[in-house]
């Protein structure tokens, strides 16, 4: 029998969030089963929670956003969630004085280490499952781009990424991979967040990438890439697109078993 998971001890860290750059503090708690992962705004009166859910995103521009309105809200979560949905943490309370997690170097790396160093525990509860009968398909194309998604009934979490942009430093790349936390850790975790260089006016204009610098972001010219360090995997940009849609199949509120 499977059984729920949280984490053994309390731990805490601190950086700048990617679009905001707000100076966060962040902090992971066990929390109790069938409890979930929660947001707790310690910033803000009656410090709010916010539940890790579908229900509760407010916006995907660039980031996940989930919050309970305009004032209770948590940018760009799919990061650290993709983490702890690799690991299999079903119950997690995060604490957050500001509005965003810290973005550290672009990847999950941190969040890996910070979800280890905690230590992993299981709970005396049976671990809820989705669990596919047929395979359900997503599909759309606003004439910049297309995407499709299908997922299909399996016994395991596994996910085909394949990614084609029309740039001579991306392309077409591809990862398959059976979701595991040492398979996340190793495979997925170091991959960092990217963006092309024509863009960040746009994004600094709409407010966001305000904390973004060559540090935690791998940015794209014409002919060269621009980064404090090489890439770290080929085909780096296929797996953080497979880090990003980890984080959001997080939302689901279970852990998954399905071939995406």
């Amino acid at each position: 029998m499977n059984l729920q998971r949280t984490i053994r001890n309390e731990i805490s860290t601190s950086g700048i969030g990617l679009h905001t750059a707000n100076l966060t503090k962040i902090t992971f708690k066990p929390a109790p089963i069938n409890y979930g992962i929660r947001f707790v705004r310690t910033d803000l009166k009656d410090r709010p929670e916010i539940i890790a859910s579908y229900q509760n995103v407010l916006g995907v521009i660039r980031g996940t956003t989930i919050g309970l309105n305009k004032e209770i809200i948590v940018y760009t979560v799919e990061h650290l969630l993709s983490a702890l949905f690799a690991f299999g943490i079903d119950n997690l309370i995060i604490e957050l004085d500001n509005n965003e997690p810290p973005v550290f170097d672009g990847s999950a790396k941190r969040f890996v280490e910070m979800i280890k160093e905690a230590g992993v525990i299981d709970q005396c509860a049976e671990k809820k499952f989705i669990v596919l009968e047929e395979p359900v398909k997503y599909f759309v194309d606003d004439k910049a781009n297309a995407v499709e998604i299908t997922a299909y009934p399996s016994t395991e979490f596994k996910v085909d990424y394949s990614i084609d942009y029309k740039h001579p430093l991306v392309g077409k790349q591809h990862i398959a991979l059976t979701i595991t936390p040492e398979n996340f850790e190793s495979e997925i975790s170091y991959a960092r967040t990217f963006c092309f260089d024509y863009e960040i006016e746009s994004l600094k204009r709409s407010g966001l990438a305000k904390g973004g610098g060559l540090e935690n972001t791998i940015v794209i010219g014409a002919d060269r890439i621009y980064s404090t360090e090489k890439l770290r995997y080929e085909n780096e940009f296929v797996r953080h697109k497979l880090l990003d849609l980890i984080g959001d199949l997080a939302l689901l509120g279970r852990q998954i078993k399905a071939y995406i």
